[in-house]
């Protein structure tokens, strides 16, 4: 299954950047039935107050999470290396655009 994963950190900044550039992404690969996950929080938050804990807690292995920038899985570099490595250990797969 994919997913596309978006976030933002207020109500003032805006998804649409995120979106456009993972629909542009998903055409030019011909990836389709995409689940999006959109939420505004911010990143200094752990996964599990996020929806990005219940993503986590449901992919399974082959599944693949479409994100725009690794920046969008959390604040730190730790947080963002947690969330990778719980990703790896179940065998999904994360493409973040902008980090080729």
């Amino acid at each position: 299954m994919n997913y596309a994963y978006i976030r933002v950190s207020t109500n003032v900044q805006t998804v649409q950047n995120q979106k456009l550039a993972i629909r542009e992404y998903a055409r030019y690969h011909r990836l389709t039935k995409i689940t999006w996950i959109s939420e505004t929080i911010s990143g200094t938050k752990t996964p599990e107050k996020r929806k990005l804990g219940e993503l986590l807690n449901s992919v399974q292995k082959d599944d693949t999470i479409i994100i725009t920038e690794l920046s969008r899985l959390g604040r730190s570099l730790m947080m963002i290396l947690d969330v990778l490595q719980m990703l790896l250990e179940k065998g999904v797969k994360v493409i973040a655009i902008k980090e080729g």
